[in-house]
């Protein structure tokens, strides 16, 4: 097992890659939904559904995906030949996303979006469920995993300020805001360099990583796909942090979702506005914050920094956000700034799933990062398609207008209230959940020295 400390350039260059699936993913999540409600003329709970059923999709498929890498053996090396696959496919995808056809019926619309979203989710487990679980293949000790984890939530973020700004600033630029010709544009050049970002930034990624995705010394899985399945949704311990995190996802799946109608509609802030002076601010705190939840976890372990990052930002979103004066800037984007530390704790998470594939191994002697990477990352997404299912009928159910310039005050306060309360009610409860995580890190430590005390008399076999 590898113990020595990573260069930075392998670090770098295997956390590159989430640039492109991040930009990807936020893209879709902020804009998305919108795009296909106001401009496209879907209507909302028909766009609910068909994002649904293709996160759905996405979320099923990640375990089989998982067990494929787990599985496969190439000269290339067994995770990095999907991160080069899946890049090309996503990057297709999501060419295509943005520049529906002219469509009629509700049904034409329904079913362009829905094939092509599958087509991108389909192509975004291809890539990220092979890149997460080599990350935390790259190095066993856990400091390292924990930097490894850092890095990729780094450029995570830089590829959430590519998908959030980039469609904002080409609108702005573009003048008028409002009208559909230059929301159709600016849409689809978006879509365009988020396409290149991340055929770039899996290639180089493939390139980087070459060497580090060995397949040597890595047990066979004996058992068939559905017994190694269920036996990983008996591990109590990988349950308890699964279900935190989906609880907190689904949290986070409502902030994106309905941010852009929240600022709009209840803060009558346009746009740019919002994304260059809101949330880009917390995003490059959150990018800013990295550097101290490593090094937080290194001093006084990885459980205790985790739940105050979370809960810390579940209390802030519950009180702030029903509170902010109409048409005021400065409110929000101290909201931001603190938001944005406690929004970085989310490394520690990833790091922790390292953990849990750890104790597996001590307890089955087989190596299953693929497989509970893959169910992680559907855990995540059926919250997402809950989240975002959710979503379209809550603005059905509030009686928000679709295309309508501006909508009455009750709407206002009600898309407060999910965007304040109903988010940081998640992510209270997923903290909350997460107190009951029992692996502490002097076990976890332990669980290291028999398994690398284990293979080292293995590899001389």
């Amino acid at each position: 097992m590898n113990q020595t400390k990573l260069k930075l350039p392998i670090k770098m260059g295997y956390g590159l890659a989430e640039t492109g699936i991040t930009a990807v993913q936020l893209f879709t999540q902020i804009y998305l939904l919108k795009y296909y409600t106001e401009i496209v003329g879907l209507n909302s709970s028909l766009a609910g559904i068909a994002l649904s059923i293709s996160v759905f999709w996405d979320a099923v498929s990640d375990p089989l995906m998982g067990r494929i890498s787990d599985h496969t053996h190439t000269k290339w090396g067994r995770r990095r030949p999907y991160i080069l696959l899946g890049g090309i496919l996503l990057s297709l995808a999501v060419l295509l996303l943005f520049s529906p056809p002219p469509l009629a019926s509700q049904l034409g619309k329904f079913v362009y979006l829905l094939t092509v979203y599958l087509f991108v989710n389909t192509a975004m487990t291809i890539i990220s469920v092979p890149h997460i679980a080599l990350g935390g293949e790259l190095s066993f000790e856990r400091n390292e995993r924990t930097s490894v984890f850092g890095w990729r939530l780094f450029f995570s973020n830089i590829g959430m300020l590519i998908g959030m700004i980039v469609p904002a600033a080409i609108l702005q630029s573009l003048g008028d805001e409002s009208t559909k010709e230059n929301i159709i544009t600016s849409r689809t050049l978006a879509g365009e360099i988020v396409s290149m970002v991340i055929l770039v930034s899996s290639v180089i990624t493939f390139f980087v990583t070459r060497g580090k995705d060995n397949t040597r010394n890595h047990t066979e899985q004996k058992i068939p796909f559905f017994a190694a399945f269920s036996s990983i949704l008996k591990n109590k311990m990988f349950l308890i942090l699964l279900f935190a995190f989906i609880i907190a996802t689904i949290g986070r799946t409502f902030n994106s979702a309905i941010a852009l109608y929240y600022y709009e509609y209840r803060l009558g802030l346009k746009e740019s506005i919002v994304v260059i002076n809101i949330l880009l601010p917390f995003f490059l705190i959150l990018i800013l914050s990295i550097g101290f939840w490593v090094w937080i976890s290194k001093k006084v372990g990885k459980k205790i920094p985790a739940f105050l990052g979370v809960f810390g930002l579940g209390v802030l979103t519950v009180i702030a956000y029903p509170l902010f004066p109409y048409g005021e800037l400065r409110p929000p984007l101290i909201v931001a700034f603190v938001g944005g530390i406690c929004a970085g704790s989310i490394l520690i998470m990833d790091s922790i799933l390292t953990d849990v594939v750890d104790y597996d191994e001590f307890k089955t002697g087989e190596k299953r990062e693929g497989l509970y990477f893959g169910i992680w990352k559907m855990g995540v997404k059926f919250s997402q398609a809950f989240g975002i299912a959710l979503t379209g009928f809550l603005l059905d159910a509030i009686g928000f207008q679709n295309g309508a310039p501006t909508q009455s005050a009750d709407v206002g306060f009600r898309l407060a209230m999910i965007f304040g309360p109903g988010v940081g009610f998640f992510f209270i409860l997923g903290s909350i959940l997460f107190l009951f995580f029992p692996l502490s890190d002097e076990k976890h430590i332990q669980i290291q020295r028999i398994l690398l005390k284990r293979n080292t008399k293995t590899s001389k076999l």
